[in-house]
């Protein structure tokens, strides 16, 4: 961060290349839509690097990171919310399928099966490597509602892959 913090454009690429698919998980977990997501996860690189001036050297750089994610699908969704949205993802024969990686199928699941508390909790541990606490300051949520919210989510995924023979 601090090598950003002074213009350093590879520093730039290599924490896009070690959060990409974290921080598109996680807006993908909010705003349950590819695209938005996308959007999301462009306007949080954007906000990143003309903010970086804002980040306090010694905190946790991907909370920060993901804090910037959060506000900003939130403010997404928010704006989706005033307007008329036709989903051409839903019609058959549109659009196609969208994977990051092979993490795709597991998002999809993820999207599929659980609640949105289960799915970000979920999301921001197995795909991005957050901690339960970092998790549960980052939601707001005490200890033990991640843990428990985890272990629920985790019970579910088992339950689903068990009911579709994987």
């Amino acid at each position: 961060m601090q090598r950003l913090a002074h213009g350093d454009e590879t520093a730039f690429t290599e924490l896009y290349e070690q959060t990409k698919h974290g921080v598109y998980s996680y807006a993908l977990s909010l705003c349950k839509n590819h695209h938005t997501a996308e959007d999301v996860m462009q306007s949080t690189y954007i906000k990143i690097r003309n903010n970086v001036g804002s980040y306090r050297i010694g905190t946790n750089a991907l909370a920060w990171i993901f804090t910037i994610a959060k506000n900003t699908a939130l403010n997404e969704i928010a704006k989706t919310k005033r307007e008329t949205l036709v989903d051409f993802d839903q019609a058959k024969g549109v659009g196609g399928e969208y994977r990051m990686d092979e993490s795709g199928d597991l998002v999809e699941l993820i999207l599929n099966t659980l609640n949105e508390t289960e799915a970000q909790i979920l999301t921001l541990h197995l795909i991005s490597g957050f901690k339960h606490r970092e998790i549960a300051v980052m939601l707001s949520k005490p200890l033990g509602t991640v843990l428990w919210s985890y272990r629920n989510a985790l019970d579910k995924i088992k339950k689903k892959l068990e009911e579709q023979g994987e």
